[in-house]
């Protein structure tokens, strides 16, 4: 990567970082994204369709090439509601969030490649997605519709990961970020005075029944990998000793290594939880929250990134399956239209772990990965 536009994509990182904004309220991040891509770029196609995404589009001037198939890159600019514990001149100065996931770093990623692909053309069309709302399984759901319309026919990202040699390209053939989903279920019974328990009805041991069931489920669903659930919070009634609750939740975080399987652990979790409430005299009601489906590279696309690493001097590993990285991607969204691949650019082995407040986006990654885009792309 040119040392100059380097400079300019590093500097933009800081900016980000300094300047984070939570998912669906990226109003001023991707403000400064297009404002750096209009300022410093003259052969691309800035498109922003008014939602919570904008994409770039470069379109050779010979027929035959602009004739190929489009590669398609993306990157998220979404930060998450995590304090900065940094001493660093680019410090969040938006209290209690900060830029702990690195999308920072991803979106000034995408942005420098955009400043090679500026100046140096490619010989196929080449589209760059700009997404926010990943964290909440939103913005890839919205921003996969334009891959059609744009004739993408393959589409890449990259994820920043700790405990993976710093500097390298590191991937999975296959399922590499699994299915995940929030499940809330609601019970509800009849609140009653705490002496006469007998004259309400309490839905706790409903609750308690269906968190010991979890774990069986978790065995049954794991067919074609891994199936867990974390309970994240429980609740029944309120600190007052003289009431008996009528009312109570459990939330879990529902995660399989394919979709099918996570449907199957829904499923029954759903299933034991109207059977608890019917056998208790409790009404039941189940909600749904940031939805991922799983994220799968396809083989080929995994081969053209090793390719594509080897050609730009980098050393590459083939992760275990199943994959060491059992966090959720909205990046499954546009591999459900066309093939891709994820692939993770390592922070270290004993650098901090994304979401934890220590964390920061590791800058010499910025050129590695965008020389890796670069061989993708075949750039002139």
């Amino acid at each position: 990567m040119d040392s100059e536009r380097l400079a300019r994509a590093v500097h933009l990182r800081h900016e980000l970082h300094a300047h984070p904004e939570l998912s669906l309220h990226e109003v001023e991040t991707k403000h400064r994204l297009l404002v750096f891509l209009q300022q410093n770029t003259r052969n691309l196609d800035i498109v922003d369709p008014g939602e919570r995404f904008f994409y770039v589009r470069y379109t050779p001037a010979d027929p035959e090439d602009a004739a190929k198939p489009a590669i398609a890159f993306r990157a998220d600019y979404d930060a998450l509601p995590i304090c900065e514990d940094l001493d660093v001149a680019w410090n969040s100065a938006n209290r209690g969030v900060s830029h702990k996931c690195g999308h920072d770093g991803h979106a000034a990623t995408l942005a420098g490649f955009a400043l090679e692909l500026d100046a140096r053309g490619a010989h196929q069309p080449v589209v760059l997605i700009f997404q926010g709302a990943e964290e909440i399984g939103e913005g890839a759901k919205v921003a996969c519709k334009i891959l059609e319309p744009q004739g993408v026919g393959e589409i890449y990202a990259i994820h920043n990961w700790s405990k993976m040699e710093r500097g390298t390209v590191n991937l999975v053939d296959g399922a590499t970020m699994p299915a995940s989903e929030g499940l809330s279920i609601f019970f509800t019974g009849k609140t009653s005075h705490a002496a006469e328990p007998e004259n309400g009805i309490n839905p706790a041991q409903a609750i308690a029944a269906l968190v010991a069931a979890l774990p069986g489920f978790e065995r049954e669903a794991a067919r074609g990998g891994y199936a867990m659930i974390t309970v994240v919070q429980l609740s029944v009634g309120s600190p007052n000793f003289g009431v008996n609750p009528g009312e109570g939740v459990v939330r879990l975080t529902l995660r399989a290594q394919q979709d099918a399987d996570l449907r199957a652990l829904e499923m029954s979790v759903r299933n034991r939880a109207v059977q608890l409430a019917n056998d208790a005299g409790l009404s039941v009601r189940a909600e749904l929250s940031d939805v991922f489906p799983a994220t799968v590279n396809a083989k080929a696309c995994a081969d053209k990134v090793r390719a594509a690493a080897e050609a730009a001097g980098l050393a590459w590993h083939t992760l275990p399956d199943p994959s060491p990285v059992r966090a959720s991607e909205d990046f499954g969204y546009y591999e459900q239209i066309v093939p891709g691949c994820l692939f993770y650019m390592g922070n270290g082995f004993d650098y901090p772990d994304v979401h934890t407040q220590a964390f920061d986006y590791v800058d010499d990654n910025i050129p590695r990965a965008v020389d890796v885009f670069a061989q993708l792309a075949h750039l002139k």
